[in-house]
C-alpha cells in the first residue's frame, strides 16, 4: 500500500485539528477588551482525578503515592524536599509530572510491540494508551500536542520509511506553530518535539548498534537514550543546571516508566491488587535517583550560555548519528 494512502487520514486529522484550534484562538482573540482574561478550559475530569489521587494514597506510602499521582495523573503533589532536590540534581524532575516526554516513551514502548504482536494491534494499543493518558492527565494542551505529534509521526514511520515519520513530525509541529508561534519558546513543546525526534530518528540508529542485546532491553534502552540525548541541552538551558549523572540516571529509571504507567492505569481501576509491584518499582525509582544525586560530582551550575553552544551540541550529535547511520546501512 502506498504511503500517501496510509497517512492520508492522519494528515486530514492534523488539518482538522489545526482548523479547530485556530478557530478557538480566533474566538479568544476577538473578544471585547473587557473579556480578554477569558481562557480556554482544557483541563477536564479534575474532580475525578482528585478522587483517584486519594485512592492512591490509601494503598501506597509516601513519597511513592505522590510519584505515581504525578506520573500517571499529572497531579502536582508536595514531594519531600530531599527527593525533590534529588530529582532536580539528576534531571529527572520532569518525569514526575504529566509530560509529553512520558507520553512519548510510553507510546514508543507499546509501538515496539509490533515485533511481537500484529502491527494493527500494536497501533490500536498505542492509540488507546495515548487516549487514556491524555484523559487521565486532564487533556492539557502540552499532552494533546505531544499525543498528536508522536502518534501521527510514528504511524507514518511504521507504515513507511524512517524519513516519513520525521517529515510528518515536522509537518504537525509546523501546524501547531501556525496556531500559536509562541509555542516555539514553550518548554513543554520543545521537550515533546525533541523527545519524539529522539524516539523516531535517533533510537532506530542506536537499535542497529545494539543487536547484541536482548530485544526487550534493547528497545527500552534505545528509546530512553534517543529521547534523553535530544532533551538534555534544553533542560540544562532552562534550569541552569547540568546534571553530570543525568544520562545514566535516566537510562536506569526511564525504562521502568512505561511499566509504572501501565500498572498504574490498572491500579486505578482495581486498587490494592497491584499495590505491591507498583510500590517496588516506585521504590527502585526513588533509590536510584537519590543514590546518584548524593554523588559529589552530580551536577554543575550552568550560566546563560549563548544559543550557539547548544547549536554546536546538536551539530556534533547530528554528525555522529549521520556517520553511524551510514555505517549501519553499508
Amino acid at each position: 500500500m502506498e504511503l500517501k494512502k496510509i497517512i492520508k487520514a492522519p494528515l486530514i486529522l492534523a488539518v482538522v485539528l489545526y482548523a479547530l484550534l485556530y478557530f478557538v484562538r480566533w474566538q479568544q482573540d476577538g473578544l471585547p477588551a473587557g473579556r480578554q482574561e477569558w481562557k480556554i478550559q482544557t483541563e477536564i475530569f479534575k474532580e475525578q482525578r482528585t478522587a483517584l489521587t486519594k485512592q492512591v494514597k490509601k494503598f501506597l506510602p509516601s513519597p511513592q503515592a505522590e510519584l505515581l499521582s504525578g506520573i500517571v495523573l499529572g497531579v502536582k503533589q508536595d514531594l519531600p524536599y530531599e527527593l525533590k532536590f534529588a530529582l532536580r540534581d539528576t534531571s529527572t524532575l520532569h518525569i514526575v509530572v504529566a509530560s509529553g516526554q512520558n507520553l512519548t516513551i510510553l507510546a514508543a514502548f507499546i509501538m515496539q510491540l509490533s515485533g511481537l504482536i500484529k502491527r494493527k494491534y500494536a497501533i490500536i494499543l498505542t492509540l488507546l494508551a495515548i487516549v487514556i493518558y491524555t484523559l487521565l492527565t486532564g487533556a492539557q494542551i502540552p499532552i494533546l500536542r505531544a499525543a498528536v505529534m508522536f502518534f501521527l509521526a510514528s504511524l507514518a514511520q511504521t507504515f513507511g520509511r524512517q524519513n516519513d515519520g520525521l517529515r510528518v513530525l515536522i509537518l504537525v509541529a509546523g501546524l501547531f506553530l501556525l496556531i500559536n508561534p509562541r509555542w516555539i519558546t514553550d518548554l513543554s513543546f520543545q521537550l515533546s518535539f525533541l523527545a519524539s525526534f529522539g524516539v523516531i530518528v535517533v533510537a532506530p540508529i542506536l537499535t542497529k548498534l545494539m543487536n547484541f542485546l536482548p530485544s526487550i532491553i534493547k528497545e527500552n534502552l534505545t528509546i530512553t537514550l534517543g529521547a534523553q540525548l535530544m532533551v538534555t541541552p534544553v533542560i540544562a538551558a532552562n534550569f541552569h543546571q547540568l546534571s553530570l549523572v543525568s544520562l545514566i540516571t535516566n537510562v536506569l529509571v526511564l525504562w521502568i516508566i512505561p511499566y509504572i504507567m501501565g500498572l498504574g492505569f490498572v491500579f486505578l481501576l482495581l486498587g490494592q491488587v497491584l499495590s505491591l509491584p507498583l510500590n517496588i518499582m516506585l521504590t527502585y525509582f526513588i533509590y536510584v535517583v537519590q543514590f546518584f544525586a548524593s554523588l559529589p560530582f552530580a551536577w554543575e551550575y550552568v550560566g546563560e550560555f549563548l544559543w550557539i553552544v547548544w547549536v554546536g551540541y546538536y551539530a556534533i550529535l547530528a554528525g555522529v548519528f549521520l556517520a553511524l547511520r551510514t555505517k549501519t546501512n553499508t
